[in-house]
């Protein structure tokens, strides 16, 4: 009889590489931290394969550090690496919302509105994960748009990077930026001023630029 794998096995590998995402972005699993295989798979109620997996696409997302002698740690965060992924998720944001935003029907609008709304519930309920997921489906409707699944796809991968900069560095400057304009851009979208809800992203990308810029990086 053929011996074939395990179905599970798949299952189990996605399963931890999202709860340790998860974990990451969230800071349960603190910037610079040792990744011990053998402890996370216990932690997690799961054999060594799938976490050993799992920490591998962990490392090609940019969220664990190869060391050497085949040891991993949490990557660590800093002024500059929060920079270079504010910079790439910007520009393709800003320019999906070039693309997109031009051909959002009424529906779409009124759906960024219900995803901002629900993301504005989890927030003031401190739930920042399900408010981020929240504001993920808001600008999700947009990438949709553009016709262009590649806009998503790159996107979805860098984004956690730049969740965990607002998990863990939520200051009162990054939460003005954060409450103020996705109100006001999808406020212009209702009012069919398309070219300033563009703009409105714009502007706030740079004030989430100016806010990481001027922050010192711990010692």
């Amino acid at each position: 009889m053929t011996r074939l794998l395990p179905i599970e096995t798949p299952y189990l590998r996605d399963q931890a590489f999202s709860r340790l995402r998860e974990a990451i972005v969230a800071g349960v699993l603190p910037p610079g931290s040792p990744v011990v295989i053998d402890d996370l798979a216990a932690s997690l109620g799961l054999s060594a394969m799938p976490v050993r997996e799992a920490v591998k696409r962990l490392v090609a997302d940019g969220l664990v550090e190869e060391l050497p002698r085949r040891a991993h740690r949490i990557a660590p965060l800093t002024r500059r690496t929060a920079l270079d992924v504010l910079e790439i998720v910007g520009t393709l944001m800003i320019r999906a919302y070039e693309v997109g935003v031009p051909a959002l029907a009424a529906a779409d609008v009124a759906a960024m509105r219900a995803a901002l709304v629900e993301a504005a519930a989890d927030a003031a309920d401190g739930d920042l994960t399900g408010a981020l997921a929240g504001i993920h489906r808001m600008h999700g409707v947009v990438y949709a748009a553009t016709g262009n699944a590649e806009f998503a796809r790159t996107i979805s991968a860098i984004a956690p990077r730049f969740d965990r900069v607002l998990y863990l560095w939520y200051t009162d400057s990054l939460a003005d930026v954060e409450s103020s304009y996705r109100h006001d851009l999808v406020l212009a979208l209702e009012s069919d001023r398309r070219e300033e809800a563009v703009e409105i992203l714009r502007m706030a990308w740079r004030r989430f630029r100016d806010v990481i810029a001027a922050r010192e990086d711990e010692e």
